[in-house]
């Protein structure tokens, strides 16, 4: 026998289709930080916040990074986070503008460990990322996404397994074998070098963080560099600062008509609103961005 809330279980459904639909055609752009916890840094000057602060009412900056994340585990994070080119046409998710891949400090985790990636493993996965978005047949294929890679930065090693030992002794209750460090300084870099290289190879433009990081330092030491870490591993505002200043001029350079003076706030300036009839003056369109050079 049909149960009368069948019905009206298919009429909320077609409702609630309806509602979303239209509440998402008024969608803002995205510009999409996609990564590990370096990304998910929420902090007075992190990433996220700086680059909200950048295309404020121009682009929602959303953030998508997972502490503790490989590039192994970004890929179904991937598939679940990033909307398809389906729901995009159907106007149920956003544009995104900008991509930006982050990982590699988990990967050069030593073998043997949890989130351990060899790195032609991590390279592939990358390119995977990147193919997710280029390929015409990928069902997460975006023509209007630039993408951008930012490599691992450098860590101090001293700052790190304090931080892992503190957390065993407070966290933990020293149960289990007293940490040692989880990670080697020449083996990172070479994770940061293979990021790289890939993005020479595939054209993508990269952000050469494990380099940008020492330069502004003036050195490698970890006195040159503790004033950019918390704990040695994951930035403070100073160390973000560095990688926002990188980015937002490789906007500048690469894709100028992403930079916020080129791109007409979502909703008018206040002063620009009709007071006697502000719905005609709060415009319903957002406004349109031109696609990216096929070519850098």
């Amino acid at each position: 026998m049909n149960s009368p809330f069948k019905h009206l279980s298919l009429i909320w459904i077609l409702l609630s289709t309806l509602f979303f639909t239209m509440a998402a055609a008024g969608y803002t752009d995205a510009v999409l930080l996609f990564g590990d916890s370096l990304t998910q840094a929420w902090s007075e000057g992190s990433l996220a916040q700086r680059l909200s602060e950048y295309w404020l009412r121009r682009l929602d900056v959303v953030n998508r990074g997972y502490g503790g994340y490989n590039s192994e585990w970004g890929i179904p994070s991937f598939e679940v986070i990033f909307g398809t080119k389906e729901d995009r046409e159907a106007g149920r998710a956003q544009e995104v503008q900008l991509l930006t891949i982050w990982f590699g400090t988990n990967d050069a985790v030593l073998p043997g460990r949890l989130q351990y990636t060899p790195i032609p493993r991590f390279q592939e996965n990358l390119k995977t990322l990147v193919d997710y978005v280029r390929n015409k047949d990928s069902k997460w294929y975006s023509p209007n996404t630039r993408i951008v890679f930012i490599n691992p930065p450098p860590f101090i090693a001293a700052d790190r397994l304090a931080t892992q030992y503190t957390r065993w002794r407070d966290e933990y209750k020293c149960e289990g074998p007293e940490p040692v460090l989880d990670r080697e300084w020449d083996n990172t870099k070479k994770y940061a070098e293979a990021v790289v290289e890939l993005g020479k190879e595939i054209n993508v433009p990269t952000i050469d963080l494990w380099t940008k990081i020492i330069e502004a330092a003036g050195g490698e030491s970890p006195e040159h560099l503790k004033p950019y870490f918390y704990d040695g591993l994951h930035f403070n505002s100073l160390g973000y600062k560095v990688l926002t200043d990188e980015l937002t001029s490789m906007v500048t350079e690469h894709w100028p008509e992403l930079h916020p003076e080129a791109i007409r706030m979502r909703l008018p300036h206040f002063a620009d609103i009709d007071p006697e009839n502000p719905r005609a003056t709060i415009p319903g369109q957002k406004p349109v961005i031109p696609r990216p050079h096929d070519e850098l």
